[in-house]
């Protein structure tokens, strides 16, 4: 008999209705120890007539991660896309929200609906990556997203991943510091410490419990946009 392949919690629904209840959905995981196995997400929806969203948030693992972008922000990010309505609203599987839209007269822009149920389709896919390779799978993924739901003008959306503290902060500060529009003060008046201090942390975080402290601080209270 072969063994018997237990569907992740994060993959479900009520789990994350129940998020929602609890007015958790902006930072689930707000209060949860950063470990080894966390990872962290950038996520931008800009709408010009209606509500936008930018967070920083950690998960403690991929696949919470992958059960975010599923029944939330991917979600989200379309349903902006698509409807009439100026509020951002979470609607629950991405797969359901867009069956909902395609009857829906408040759909704006059913043209899009089977591109994005492409894009439902590749999510799904990760649940059945292994190890580090999801993780792989997942950026290569987010490439394609940003590629096409980046490039609106007034609504578009993109989202950034980092395995570790570390390389979440090397990307912030190479944002600033390659940019000819800013200048790495910015980031540094932010984020309330100096560059090399913040890359300390960021280094530190798996070893040092102050570090730690500072950085979920850091992560969850001072990061409000970026570039």
């Amino acid at each position: 008999m072969g063994a018997i392949l237990l569907k992740s919690k994060y993959d479900n629904y009520y789990y994350w209705e129940n998020i929602v209840k609890k007015d958790k959905s902006e930072n689930p995981f707000a209060f949860d120890p950063i470990t080894e196995e966390s990872v962290f997400f950038h996520g931008v929806i800009v709408n010009c007539h209606g509500q936008s969203y930018e967070k920083w948030l950690h998960f403690p693992n991929k696949e919470a991660l992958l059960g975010f972008l599923n029944y939330v922000f991917v979600s989200m990010s379309f349903f902006s896309f698509l409807s009439n309505e100026t509020e951002l609203l979470i609607q629950g599987d991405l797969d359901e929200m867009l069956d909902i839209m395609t009857d829906s007269e408040k759909c704006s822009q059913k043209d899009l609906i089977p591109e994005m149920r492409e894009f439902s389709s590749q999510i799904r896919e990760l649940w059945n990556c292994d190890g580090g390779k999801c993780f792989d799978e997942l950026k290569k993924f987010l490439v394609k997203y940003n590629e096409r739901w980046n490039k609106g003008l007034e609504i578009f959306s993109y989202i950034d991943v980092f395995k570790s503290p570390l390389e979440l902060g090397k990307f912030m500060v190479d944002s600033y510091e390659n940019s000819e529009e800013t200048d790495i003060s910015m980031i540094e008046d932010q984020l309330g410490v100096a560059k090399d201090e913040w890359l300390n942390i960021c280094s530190n975080v798996y070893e040092n419990d102050f570090m730690k402290r500072k950085f979920i601080e850091i992560l969850n209270n001072r990061i409000k946009d970026m570039l």
